[in-house]
């Protein structure tokens, strides 16, 4: 039987069937299968063990990572990190995909491009407040 052979009616409800079928597997997949959501970051450190991950997926060498500690107050230093990362890496990919991995703890960043010197820094916010900085370089001595 084909489907010029079922009248009209009879595929308005099939039809109409399915369609309200796949509504209520879709609801049921959001009830069920929440987003994965995780909360702010609890300690500062969790954003630099975020980060010590991200380079580590990148392969990038720990002795092309250099951090230096900024006291701003008695209980807060901001850090920053200067990498060299090898000739084929893109910056912006990695900007790209450490802000995927920060983003679930509510945690922005911003990333400036300095064109003529190569070079990008990224800022790293949580809650409006600078937290590290990333100067996202080439190495020139990576073979």
């Amino acid at each position: 039987m084909t489907v010029s052979g079922i009248p009209l009616l009879i595929q308005k409800k099939i039809l109409l069937g399915l369609l309200a079928g796949s509504c209520l597997v879709v609801f049921l997949t959001l009830v069920f299968y929440p987003a994965d959501e995780h909360s702010p970051l609890q300690h500062l450190s969790q954003a630099d063990s975020l980060i010590q991950e991200e380079l580590s997926r990148f392969r990038v060498p720990s002795d092309r990572i250099r951090t230096i500690n900024y006291p701003v107050t008695d209980d807060f230093t901001r850090k920053r990190y200067i990498v060299l990362l090898p000739p084929g890496v893109s910056k912006t990919h990695f900007h790209s995909e450490l802000n995927r991995k920060l983003h679930p703890y509510r945690v922005e960043t911003v990333g400036f491009a300095d064109v003529p010197e190569g070079e990008v820094n990224v800022l790293i916010l949580f809650e409006n407040k600078i937290i590290r900085t990333i100067e996202l370089r080439t190495d020139p001595d990576h073979s």
